[in-house]
């Protein structure tokens, strides 16, 4: 049910994420929205006012070589630095001035030789304005190259007292004559709405402008920087069809969205997600932990009553035979007391192994170590635990140093060897002989229980010592509470010391632990004399 809970949450948070990402992108997307309305009203405005400022320059220029034709002196005409129209104090200057006639296709020219080009194409526009009259009427603006140089030309209709056209006027400039208007027209005219203008703030300090030509070559351009958000116009064939684009600078695009252009949420979104996913993860493993935990002390809390009954069903009764009487010789009542006190000893080993892994679990023991010969503490541990064997005809052998001392807590190093002891009766078979040896090594003294059984798999020789880890390695294996060799583990590494296992000379398992800081009587009097 838990289980279940945890997915049903991950898939509402995901699908929670998925709403707040999809809610995020299009509130981005309306704002971005909005920005490229705002360029594309800036294009608009600066087509406008382009158009207007393009005829206004126009028209004053050929007015000027107007004047001068009609004055008889069209080289009047020429001459730099010319005002590109409307108050632009930005100067052009004006390369050739020429006339044309619609009757004959003749051409008068004044200042630089014009090339093949430029009379091939003025040719073309006598031509079909006298093919079509009535669509030759307005001033029209040509941006051409000429041997790899930019030229602008520029020409309209002229009329002699009659409504159609009888010839044209015009003039060449050099680039000059648009760049620069184009350059006026952002300087002076702004081109947002005043409500988008923060205070204060430079005439369109927010946008970038480019112009150039339909093929794409650039005329002009305010800034190097560009951005997504863009608007795009392109101007009448009158005006060469110039494509003219605006586009808000990437810096000030959040400041016309109230609150700022949103920020990508993706990655917060994701985070989150990876974050619920993760504590989702945790959560199970943990509820896998926690029934194995369960498990586990189901397991022990088992074991232990198992282990409890029989001892008790002994005591009681052998003491119920004593009491009642029902003993056939003095002999038989002998037996009877040893099998209680036997008995009563296993007792007292299981509580204190139970009172051990108690204290352990709640807080961390502690040992009281004081200078102590082994050989006595070995010995008293073994005769204590021959009623023990007996009951599966294991005979105790002992391979003892006399002369080994160490530092130790008395009361925990017998609870060790007793729980070694335990160990080796219940995984070894019946009648095998358990050998308890002492010795020192060069790291302390070394403690070793050797058994005839199956030995342990090096596949195993570490989870024996953790808790609740029963191996059972063969069919005459009795029960327990797993939890022997985890205090032996502990009060060992409690010691400083280690402990492992490793196959015996005979063939069974070799339990061993080493107790640092280890001396021998024969070490102490050389030190002595």
């Amino acid at each position: 049910m838990i289980v279940a809970i945890l997915i049903a949450t991950l898939v509402l948070t995901a699908s929670l994420a998925w709403e707040a990402q999809q809610a995020a992108r299009s509130h981005r997307a309306t704002a971005e929205n909005v920005l490229r309305d705002y360029s594309r009203v800036a294009a608009w405005e600066f087509a406008r006012v382009g158009k207007q400022r393009l005829l206004a320059a126009m028209n004053d220029d050929l007015g000027e070589v107007q004047a001068a034709v009609r004055g008889g002196r069209i080289e009047a005409a020429l001459g730099a630095d010319k005002p590109c129209g409307n108050g632009c104090a930005a100067p052009h200057t004006v390369l050739t001035a020429f006339t044309g006639s619609l009757s004959d296709s003749r051409f008068t020219f004044a200042g630089a030789p014009v090339d093949d080009a430029v009379r091939t194409l003025l040719a073309k526009v006598v031509d079909d304005a006298r093919r079509k009259p009535e669509a030759f009427t307005c001033p029209t603006l040509r941006l051409i190259r000429v041997n790899g140089v930019p030229s602008v030309i520029v020409w309209r209709p002229a009329y002699a007292g009659s409504r159609d056209p009888t010839g044209l006027v015009g003039f060449i400039a050099d680039p000059p004559f648009v760049a620069r208007i184009f350059e006026h027209i952002v300087a002076h005219t702004s081109l947002l709405p005043p409500s988008l203008v923060p205070a204060g703030a430079k005439i369109n300090s927010a946008l970038s402008v480019r112009v150039s030509t339909a093929s794409g070559e650039p005329v002009y351009a305010s800034a190097v920087d560009w951005s997504t958000y863009e608007g795009n116009q392109q101007l009448a064939p009158d005006y060469d069809r110039l494509n003219l684009a605006v586009a808000l600078r990437p810096e000030a695009a959040g400041g016309l969205v109230i609150g700022g252009l949103p920020r990508e949420r993706l990655p917060l979104v994701i985070g989150l997600l990876a974050l619920t996913v993760g504590l989702v993860v945790v959560a199970l493993v943990q509820l896998r932990r926690e029934a194995e935990l369960s498990r586990m002390r189901s397991d022990f809390v088992s074991g232990v009553s198992h282990e409890l009954r029989t001892p008790l069903a002994q005591i009681r009764m052998f003491s119920e035979t004593l009491l009642l009487g029902r003993v056939r010789s003095p002999a038989e009542g002998q037996r009877s007391l040893e099998i209680i006190a036997r008995e009563t000893q296993r007792l007292i080993q299981l509580v204190e192994n139970v009172l051990l892994f108690s204290r352990g679990e709640r807080s961390q023991p502690t040992v009281a170590r004081e200078a102590a010969q082994l050989a006595p503490i070995l010995r008293d541990v073994v005769e204590s635990f021959v009623p023990l064997a007996s009951a599966r005809r294991v005979r105790l052998a002992t391979a003892i140093d006399e002369t080994v001392s160490a530092n130790v807590d008395a009361a925990a190093l017998r609870q060790i060897l007793l729980n070694l002891l335990d160990n080796a009766v219940k995984y070894g078979p019946a009648g095998q002989q358990v050998t308890v040896g002492l010795c020192v090594s060069d790291d302390g003294a070394r403690i070793y229980v050797d058994d005839e059984g199956p030995g342990v798999a090096p596949a195993e020789a570490d989870r024996i010592w953790e808790p609740f880890n029963r191996l059972a390695r063969t069919a005459t294996a009795t029960g327990g509470t797993g939890i022997g060799l985890a205090i032996v583990h502990q009060l060992t590494a409690l010691h400083g010391g280690r402990a492992w296992v490793e196959p015996a000379p005979s063939g069974g398992a070799r339990f061993i632990i080493e107790i640092p800081g280890a001396w021998t009587s024969a070490a102490v009097s050389a030190a002595v004399a």
